[in-house]
């Protein structure tokens, strides 16, 4: 069984990877699912990997909708890769089907851990611990691990 869900592969599948984008455009997409409709059509803790290169800034279910999803289906200790471009980056306001661009410490607020996290957690119940969170010229690169079960938002 296949452990990896790449999401929104469009030309780029990944090896041993469920491979998913909107629509199965080419032979390589395993499932073509509108990710705006929720839930995805996957059970509960099916993967240990969530790849999702060039994504999260493309969805209307906006960030918590997508790292909640993303919480649902990965198994305990899974890990979601993101890459997603800069605020501030010309790839963030170049594409017309960009809806949203990020910082680095949006990511934080998913993170109990954090300043932000604390301050803000109860935006979601399904908490993550940031394992990787860096930047290049453009993009910002993140891995979230799941913690393993739902914190109450007291």
């Amino acid at each position: 069984m296949k452990t990896i869900l790449n999401l929104g592969c469009g030309n780029d599948p990944m090896e041993n990877a469920v491979n998913h984008d909107l629509v199965a455009h080419s032979p390589w997409v395993d499932v073509g699912h509108d990710l705006e409709i929720v839930p995805w059509p996957w059970p509960d803790a099916t993967f240990e990997q969530v790849i999702a290169q060039d994504l999260l800034e493309h969805l209307h279910l906006g960030f918590i909708g997508f790292f909640d999803e993303c919480w649902r289906i990965l198994r305990p200790g899974g890990t979601v890769h993101v890459r997603t471009p800069m605020w501030n980056s010309p790839n963030a306001v170049i594409d017309p089907t960009h809806v949203r661009c990020y910082h680095p410490e949006s990511f934080h607020y998913l993170d109990p851990r954090t300043g932000w996290g604390q301050k803000y957690g109860f935006y979601t119940a399904r908490k993550w611990e940031i394992e990787q969170l860096g930047i290049d010229l453009v993009n910002i690169h993140a891995v979230m691990r799941k913690v393993d079960h739902e914190t109450s938002c007291a």
